[in-house]
């Protein structure tokens, strides 16, 4: 969710004037800015576990703490590159830490569920998204021959930090309990600073303008409205399943911290399928039998077989190895289809309304299957619930795919090299985009 945010604000090409390897201390700091983030963030299963045995509320009151910390730190990431602009990614980034930290730190001090919406929701949020984008912008300005590594090294941390942070908040909660866990990590958070030190500015950087995050332009094609709506079902079914993981697995009689370590089995799937694509090539993700064997296929294995797996704890692991495989490749494949549908300057200027759908779901995903979860008193509704929602994010973007472009026969020929405009008049409009100037839209 948070990546796909952050990696639909790149930069397109811009000249570099060398690249010395001090520039890789960027890359560094930017890889542990997303393993702090996306490891505290996509916690939120265990957190739900912990407030709700904490506040002693049920399912749905429980549930927004985590999904509004998803929705503000998705929405402000895109929204407060405006900030970046005037005040840089090394301030952001330190800002960001800063506020991050405040919030997880008050939140030791909460007495109830509202307190822990302003505190670990909307402030932490704001914290990690005024430092999650820029953290990847500054790659891109410092970055031309091997900025697809470098990304590919920094995205590498959101991985990174679903895979560790399990691990480190299970034993944070065995000896310092939930108060103590939320202050320690509030420390971790705090690191950010440290991370946002090691981002110099680019000597002699050009001037950075913004493209407008809600222009009309891309309103005007519904490819991009279909693109829009599956980026919202992908995150409202994403967001189920990592927030109450752990609560169903608990329910299943797995115990409380082998529940907690299934989070992580999603994250060390998702780092090795996002691996196999990055190494495979930028075209791997849009081979038609690749598409749909890895997304419609898995996706109705998710949703047919969850309740058969949840039955035993090796199955609870194979449903969450199956659930990061696809996630890490859906997370490739989003990103490349969109540009071969829509033309990467059209993304760019809808950022805001993707931006938006998928803040949407994040915010709306946890709440409506915490509802479900109350009505029917069994969670495999809401994990029904959610591979349907992933089936139809999918199904969505393949049908857009396979009606405007047609099959692809080989990679020499993709249906992006040949497609036609986006709309009449985008010739112009590319021209004015790509046109050779003093300015860098990002």
């Amino acid at each position: 969710m948070i990546e796909q945010v952050t990696a639909s604000c790149v930069a397109p090409e811009m000249h570099d004037p060398g690249e010395d390897s001090s520039r890789w201390l960027v890359v560094i700091g930017s890889f542990f800015v997303q393993f702090i983030i996306c490891g505290i963030t996509y916690s939120l299963g265990i957190f739900h576990v912990v407030f709700q045995d904490v506040f002693t509320e049920d399912h749905f009151d429980t549930s927004w703490a985590g999904s509004i910390l998803l929705y503000v730190t998705a929405l402000t990431s895109v929204l407060f590159r405006c900030v970046m602009s005037k005040f840089g990614s090394r301030l952001c980034v330190i800002m960001g830490g800063v506020i991050s930290a405040a919030g997880l730190a008050l939140s030791v001090f909460v007495t109830s569920l509202f307190q822990l919406y302003l505190t670990y929701g909307i402030m932490t949020g704001l914290g990690f998204g005024l430092a999650c984008t820029p953290s990847i912008m500054i790659i891109e300005q410092h970055f031309h021959r091997h900025r697809f590594q470098a990304v590919s090294i920094a995205v590498g941390g959101v991985g990174a930090g679903i895979i560790a942070f399990p691990f480190m908040i299970k034993h944070l909660l065995e000896y310092y309990a939930w108060r103590g866990t939320l202050l320690l990590l509030a420390g971790m958070a705090f690191n950010l600073c440290v991370c946002g030190a090691l981002m110099f500015p680019v000597h002699k950087a050009k001037q950075v303008k913004l493209q407008p995050l809600l222009s009309c332009l891309p309103l005007r094609n519904p490819i991009f409205h279909g693109l829009c709506i599956s980026n919202f079902f992908w995150s409202f079914g994403s967001t189920v399943v990592y927030m109450y993981l752990p609560s169903y697995a608990i329910k299943q009689n797995t115990d409380l911290e082998n529940s907690y370590l299934l989070v992580s089995c999603i994250g060390i799937a998702s780092f090795c399928s996002r691996s196999i694509f990055a190494f495979m090539g930028r075209k791997s993700a849009l081979d038609d039998v690749t598409a749909v064997l890895c997304s419609v296929t898995l996706g109705v294995v998710l949703t047919g077989v969850s309740p058969m797996l949840f039955e035993k704890y090796a199955g609870q692991i194979g449903y969450t190895l199956i659930f990061g495989f696809y996630s890490g490749y859906w997370t490739t494949f989003l990103s490349q289809i969109s540009r071969e549908l829509v033309g990467p300057e059209y993304i760019a200027m809808g950022n805001g309304y993707l931006s938006f759908m998928i803040a949407v779901g994040g915010l709306l995903g946890g709440p409506c299957a915490g509802i479900l979860i109350q009505e029917e008193k069994e969670f495999e509704y809401a994990f029904y619930l959610a591979g349907a929602s992933l089936i139809w994010s999918n199904v969505m973007l393949l049908l857009f795919k396979f009606k405007r472009c047609g099959p692809l026969p080989s990679s020499e020929n993709v249906c992006g090299s040949t497609k036609s405009p986006l709309l009449e008049d985008d010739e112009p409009l590319k021209a004015n985009l790509n046109k050779k100037d003093d300015h860098v839209l990002v």
